[in-house]
């Protein structure tokens, strides 16, 4: 039976990609770089920023922090995908753990799942400020499953990009991949599901 789950955040709890994209063609152009938003979707959500970083080699001591701040300040709504609460409030309810483990600064993750009433459901964010190398090392999700003293049978990873499933697989637990976009099905993980509601067939079927 999945007991604990840790979830990416950006692009699988949250829909959190208009703004990272507004973000960082803002601090693209900042850095005197043009791009537009159907060309740099495709890299941020397959890849991450740092796909982004070498494809059109900015300058990551300057572009880094500049989409940081650009992301925090964008127009663009950042809210919770349509199953994100329900499925939640849910497992919860049922004694299952939650985590996240993202890319994205703690405090701004904190932040909007406070804003959205979500942040009583989360045992623990681990966030880029952590310093952990970047998934798909299992550092972080490692230091988690010891510190929480998690089983690793009873664990799954959820995310909706390639690194977040090879961080489960190099942690050893359960891994399901978020694709709403239906474009990423060569990523092996064990599960596949393009609606957040449907991770609760997975715990039916787990525990049969």
């Amino acid at each position: 039976m999945i007991k604990n789950y840790v979830w990416d955040f950006d692009g699988t709890l949250f829909d959190t990609y208009p703004a990272m994209v507004d973000g960082a063609l803002q601090a693209m152009a900042a850095l005197g770089i043009l791009a537009d938003q159907e060309t740099i979707y495709p890299i941020m959500k397959k890849f991450s920023t740092r796909q982004l970083i070498k494809e059109y080699q900015l300058p990551e001591e300057q572009f880094t922090p500049l989409f940081h701040r650009y992301e925090a300040a964008s127009q663009k709504i950042s809210k919770p995908f349509a199953g994100t609460q329900e499925v939640l409030r849910l497992l919860k309810s049922q004694g299952a753990k939650h985590f996240i483990l993202t890319h994205r600064l703690s405090t701004s993750t904190w932040g909007l799942l406070e804003q959205f009433d979500l942040a009583d459901l989360i045992e623990e964010v681990i966030g880029i400020d952590r310093n952990f190398p970047r998934k798909p090392a299992p550092d972080s999700l490692n230091d988690l499953i010891q510190r929480h003293q998690l089983k690793k049978s009873e664990t799954i990873m959820i995310g909706d990009r390639r690194l977040d499933i090879e961080a489960g697989k190099n942690a050893g637990v359960l891994t399901c991949l978020y694709d709403i976009d239906h474009f990423l099905q060569d990523i092996p993980a064990d599960y596949v599901v393009d609606d957040l509601l449907k991770i609760l067939d997975i715990k039916e079927k787990a525990i049969k």
